[in-house]
């Protein structure tokens, strides 16, 4: 079969959510799961209601699996998925500037609303994004500090080109490392928790004193709608997700792809593995803000994440989790290597002065990730 057959993807696919829930399954029966994680799957995996507090009164969508589901539980979202932001840019000439009600320009509303948040009328600059997977976030959890910082090189000392930065987020005045969401906005997996349930969905959670809970809206519905008990649950069940396990091939053309794939500048960002705390976690990415976005690209700016600034995306189980890059403008592996320009613009080329055969190999390596 070929490595560009229409039906091979979906074969992966299939193989990898049959093992990973036949994982699940075999947990449960041998009684090895923790309870917190079986009511933290329901919950992820639960249809919220008007009366349960859906939408703030806005949101993305009534279920935490009504994004990440692709291959399995957890996982990405599709194109249709994307969400919008919005800002002012002066058509590109600048300053950059928030508009009335934040970025974000919610899909949906529950059926009691009889509007919906759109985008201000002002608004000159949007840009999609896509819907990431958390498949090994409790991994990604567990990397320090210093294991991210220690890749940074923000004045390109080397002169490769490549300027990575650590996304620094100040929580109560002390200043923390995002790990989390295409701007690294999020330091924790808890966190993320929280700022999902009211930015998604619109459920309240108790104040936790660090900034990403949505405590109080005006539903009518008592907050918070969703307890700590609960909130905890569903964390303990995002941190169980298993990483994607790569796929092993014994094809000689994988070895050649990886060899490539650090060759010609690659790994300088998708960093094969950081330290965690109990081992190496082989995620493919340094965490770092880059920016590999063609020259004049308008999109959203946060402090400490300007124009243009992305999280260096894991790659592991990258065959499952097309489109890619943060809009999703790039269908497949090869389009996605070719949408990398600035920091990336000599890794780009390297890659294209490759042979075919040797490009070949670069994206058999990957599918095997």
């Amino acid at each position: 079969m070929s490595i560009h057959s229409p039906v091979q993807f979906p074969v992966q696919r299939s193989l990898f959510a049959v093992g990973l829930v036949a994982a699940v399954v075999l947990a449960l029966v041998q009684g090895g799961e923790d309870p917190a994680i079986t009511r933290g799957r329901e919950l992820f995996d639960k249809t919220f209601s008007k009366a349960e507090g859906l939408g703030s009164p806005d949101m993305n969508a009534d279920t935490c699996r009504g994004c990440h589901a692709d291959p399995v539980l957890g996982g990405a979202g599709a194109l249709e998925l994307n969400v919008t932001r919005f800002a002012f840019d002066n058509g590109g000439a600048g300053p950059f500037q928030n508009l009335a009600g934040g970025q974000a320009a919610s899909k949906l509303r529950p059926p009691h609303v009889t509007w919906r948040e759109e985008a201000a009328v002002t608004a000159d600059c949007f840009e999609q994004r896509q819907t990431p997977s958390i498949l090994g976030d409790g991994l990604i959890d567990t990397i320090p500090d210093a294991a991210i910082l220690a890749n940074e090189d923000p004045n390109d000392l080397n002169a490769d080109g490549v300027r990575g930065v650590a996304r620094q987020v100040v929580i109560n005045g002390l200043t923390e490392i995002g790990r989390f969401g295409w701007k690294a906005q999020i330091p924790r997996l808890a966190d993320f928790v929280r700022d999902a349930m009211f930015g998604e969905l619109g459920i309240t959670t108790s104040n936790d004193g660090r900034g990403f809970a949505g405590v109080i809206d005006s539903d009518g519905v008592p907050d918070p709608e969703l307890n700590d008990v609960q909130v905890g649950n569903v964390h303990a069940f995002m941190a169980s997700l298993p990483a994607p396990v790569r796929t092993g091939s014994n094809d000689p053309r994988v070895a050649l792809g990886q060899q490539i794939f650090t060759e010609v500048g690659c790994a300088k960002c998708h960093v094969p593995a950081l330290q965690g705390l109990s081992g190496p976690v082989p995620l493919f990415s340094n965490l770092l803000l880059h920016n590999v976005m063609p020259a004049g690209y308008r999109g959203m700016a946060e402090p400490g994440a300007g124009v243009g600034l992305f999280r260096t995306p894991p790659l592991w189980g990258i065959k499952h989790t097309a489109p890619y890059m943060h809009d999703g403008r790039a269908a497949d592996l090869r389009a996605a290597i070719l949408a990398h320009f600035g920091e990336a613009a000599i890794v780009t080329a390297n890659y294209l002065a490759r042979s075919v055969d040797e490009r070949d190999a670069l994206i058999l390596f990957l599918e095997d990730l």
